[in-house]
């Protein structure tokens, strides 16, 4: 956004879209018009001159093919190819983009190397047709609004008078947080860090961002959109506001990608500040459904900020807002999200090294999603189940509860009732890396590459933690085979993955799996595996 200029970057394009084509300029034109003011590859493009998110893209493409169906996700993946996590889209596909679009297939691949100029024949200056801009051949741009969010993270001064209040651009993470796209962001975020050259700069901008983040994830409850007499509330927190409840609990699912995309350090201070305030309306709500709903809410931001401490390696906090959670949830007789703390638990011992403990609370969480009629709560508990008797070096009764799992997930994607929102991260994408996890202690390392893959191939690439576990698991089991070469290079995309977010469990992995590496530390896929880290890491890892 230009400084003085208060239209937003959205209203800029629609506007200009409009006044191109009034001009008379095709779509394709009014494309390359965009791929240069607004640096976007021309997939992206010629999506965004319509006012197409990808979400209405993948709609607008349903409704011509739909015995071929697409989501958003594939729209994602054709947007970052050829970068790093995305795919190519086959020639059927680019054909009915083209359709779509309007325009040529070459038009969608514009961006994408040309090597004319090795023909002896070609003349030796390439010739740029008069009124366009030669771009950056083969550089691949992002969707344009969280690159520009994080461009603004960026120029935030986080030493800056806390008391002076950010420029309204800046402010995206918190006064618009229902707004961001943190798949786009966490796409933007991973590209931008591939295009810093130089290691120590790299270092100076992931400082410079992470407290940026922070800076914007601690913002007061104040400045939050959305709020109704939010200033009375906190000032007088004997008054029950139904608007308020609602907001925070409207807020959970955001916060819950933001930990995901942002990493859990970013993320805490306002799961921690929005907890509060639920734990105020609970104590004013009335006797009856209000106080059952608000406790419930104060529960599931409990059950968060205990997900985001483990996250962060502080366990002991975890553990102790995990049975603060679990005790409201009870309280609120809200039995399905009492069985996903419970797991939330168990997931907890058995990473400490409790696998008994863990256990135990999987065995109590799927008692109780047995009330529930919760097909996603009935796998969810078999799968800490599975990770908890795979650390108990149970391996029948292991397979045993990834069958169960596997049972309830399919009743699960089959339910056309809507799921209870902290769901979102399970799917089939989630079974298969438990699978994989499992077969890393029974099966060999065959048997993880295929589990990976399909984990890989049907994960949501804009949940970086869950990839970044998935890609690990793929590199212990290159290293089995004594692969070492890829094995770094997967260690090495989960370090650049995580650049930004990283968690202490991830850091930890790393770690772990980088010690397996020392016979091999003098090979050259080992050196540059320390640059990698090195690099994006500080302080570096020893």
């Amino acid at each position: 956004m230009t400084d003085g200029n208060p239209e937003s970057l959205r209203q800029q394009q629609t506007r200009l879209a409009a006044e191109l084509r009034s001009a008379g300029r095709t779509w394709v034109e009014t494309a390359e018009v965009f791929r240069d003011r607004f640096r976007l590859n021309p997939r992206v493009a010629l999506r965004v001159v319509r006012g197409w998110s990808q979400a209405k893209a993948a709609e607008e493409w349903n409704q011509r093919w739909p015995n071929e169906p697409k989501s958003f996700k594939s729209f994602s993946y054709w947007e970052i190819w050829p970068g790093k996590g995305g795919y190519s889209p086959s020639q059927d596909n680019l054909a009915r983009l083209a359709e779509l679009y309007e325009c040529s297939v070459a038009d969608l691949l514009a961006d994408l190397p040309s090597f004319r100029h090795l023909d002896s024949a070609t003349a030796s200056t390439p010739i740029t047709p008069e009124g366009m801009k030669a771009g950056l051949t083969g550089e691949i741009m992002v969707p344009s609004e969280a690159e520009i969010l994080l461009r603004d993270l960026l120029g935030r001064r986080p030493s800056a008078d806390a008391d002076t209040p950010p420029p309204a651009e800046t402010a995206g993470l918190y006064r618009r947080p229902e707004e961001v796209n943190f798949t786009e962001l966490a796409q933007v975020i991973t590209m931008w860090m591939q295009r810093v050259p130089h290691p120590q700069t790299r270092r100076d901008v992931l400082g410079k961002l992470t407290a940026a983040l922070a800076v914007a994830a601690s913002a007061p409850l104040t400045e939050l959109a959305g709020f109704t007499d939010s200033a009375t509330t906190l000032t007088d927190p004997a008054r029950f506001e139904p608007a308020t409840l609602a907001h925070c609990e409207a807020m959970i699912p955001n916060l819950r990608k933001q930990g995901d995309v942002l990493g859990a350090a970013a993320t805490l201070p306002t799961t921690l500040a929005y907890r509060r305030l639920a734990e105020q309306q609970a104590k004013a709500a009335p006797h009856g459904p209000h106080r059952d709903h608000a406790i419930a809410t104060y529960a599931e931001l409990t059950q968060l900020a205990g997900w985001l401490c483990f996250n962060t390696g502080d366990y002991h906090t975890a553990q102790r807002l995990y049975d603060d959670a679990r005790t409201a949830a009870h309280d609120a007789r809200a039995v399905e999200l009492v069985t996903y703390i419970l797991c939330t638990m168990s997931h907890l011992a058995t990473w400490q090294g409790k696998p008994r403990i863990g256990i135990d609370h999987a065995a109590a969480a799927a008692a109780w999603a047995d009330q529930t009629g919760s097909p996603y709560a009935r796998a969810y508990a078999a799968d800490v189940a599975v990770r908890a008797l795979t650390a108990d070096n149970q391996n029948h009764q292991s397979k045993q509860a990834l069958d169960r799992e596997y049972a309830a997930l399919q009743a699960a994607l089959a339910d056309q009732n809507p799921s209870q929102s902290w769901w979102y991260f399970y799917d089939e994408s989630f079974y298969w890396g438990t699978n994989a996890q499992n077969a890393l202690m029974f099966d060999g390392a065959e048997q993880v590459l295929t589990a990976t893959n399909l984990a890989l191939n049907l994960g949501d690439p804009g949940n970086l933690h869950n990839r970044s576990f998935h890609l690990l698991y793929r590199a212990e089991a290159f290293t089995q085979q004594q692969n070492i070469g890829v094995a770094c290079q997967t260690i090495s995309e989960v370090v650049e993955l995580t650049s930004v977010n990283s968690t202490r469990r991830i850091e930890q992995r790393v770690q772990q799996l980088r010690r397996g590496l020392d016979p091999w530390k003098r090979t050259r896929a080992v050196r540059e595996l320390d640059q990698a880290i090195n690099a994006y890491r500080s302080p570096p890892l020893t």
